[in-house]
């Protein structure tokens, strides 16, 4: 029996090919901050995922379809190949996309991604750390770089968002770069990937959160604990949850699976029942909002007319 029964929009999630696309991260001998992919580097596509959901109890109403890094020379094959995906599958999706908003190309870029129904805004992961062998993700220098902020003014101008991938280490950082673009839509992934929440970097990633929270124009989604704590429960992450909500407010936070990486650590339903017992004591709004409404306000799920 599934152990719950809700209907969300599961805000942060990615389909993969990797027999027809290129993913250079899934590739053997590199090193990564979710330990070894190897068991998830199989296809997963719409209908998986929807299944996945469905049969944890969880009825999904749309998605939001974060970039995984196909292709990165031509990201707009990753999107194009998730719009098509979603049309036929008759599933309402936003899709973020990848753009690295300091390359001269970029604002041709977003004209790429903006001719699919979907697309809503970009992601240019930078948490990094000095010891990576292998990055995943562009320095976080770029939060000062002038081409780098003047390519977010841009996205802004265009209605589209942008979402933040960062190390707890660098809220406060990126707390700077939010109040420096008030215009711009930013959504914070991971809830700030509190690698060390259990021990001495608690703190630290509370005045980083708290930081960042302050801007009003930063939403943030609490997902992806399996990467920082693989053994992670509703209780050991009941401090991250509720400092997050106490400073974003249900408004501005949302649960999202981080499927089919979070699988890595536990099942769709382990995750989203964890999420209930977190949100339990909160008002019937409340709750729909962390599940529901925030994601849905803040990206504008599609679906094909």
């Amino acid at each position: 029996m599934p152990a719950i029964s809700i209907e969300a929009i599961d805000a942060h999630h990615h389909i993969w090919q990797p027999g027809a696309g290129r993913y250079p991260w899934m590739q053997a001998g590199n090193s990564k901050f979710m330990g070894d992919p190897a068991p998830v580097c199989t296809n997963y596509e719409i209908a998986d995922f929807r299944a996945e959901a469905a049969g944890a109890g969880v009825s999904l109403a749309a998605s939001v379809h974060l970039q995984c890094g196909r292709d990165i020379a031509d990201p707009l094959v990753e999107t194009a190949w998730v719009q098509q995906q979603a049309d036929a599958a008759g599933h309402a999706i936003a899709i973020v996309g990848y753009g690295n908003p300091a390359l001269p190309a970029f604002d041709a870029l977003l004209d790429g991604h903006a001719a699919h129904a979907g697309f809503r805004g970009i992601r240019h992961m930078l948490n990094w750390g000095e010891t990576d062998r292998y990055r995943l993700c562009d320095r976080g220098d770029y939060m000062q770089d002038a081409a780098w902020l003047a390519g977010l003014k841009r996205l802004a101008a265009r209605g589209l968002s942008f979402d933040l991938q960062v190390n707890a280490w660098q809220l406060e950082e990126a707390a700077a770069m939010a109040r420096a673009l008030p215009e711009l839509r930013i959504i914070l992934n991971h809830a700030g990937m509190p690698f060390e929440y259990r021990d001495v970097g608690f703190h630290a990633w509370q005045r980083g959160m708290a930081a960042l929270a302050a801007s009003p124009n930063v939403a943030a989604k609490f997902s992806g604990l399996g990467m920082v704590d693989p053994a992670w429960d509703a209780n050991s992450v009941r401090p991250l949850f509720d400092f997050m909500l106490e400073k974003f407010g249900p408004d501005r936070l949302m649960f999202a699976s981080n499927f089919p990486i979070d699988r890595l650590y536990g099942s769709y339903g382990r995750v989203y029942d964890a999420y209930r017992r977190l949100a339990a004591d909160l008002s019937p709004a409340e709750q729909r909002a962390l599940f529901f409404d925030t994601a849905q306000a803040i990206y504008r799920p599609a679906r094909k007319a």
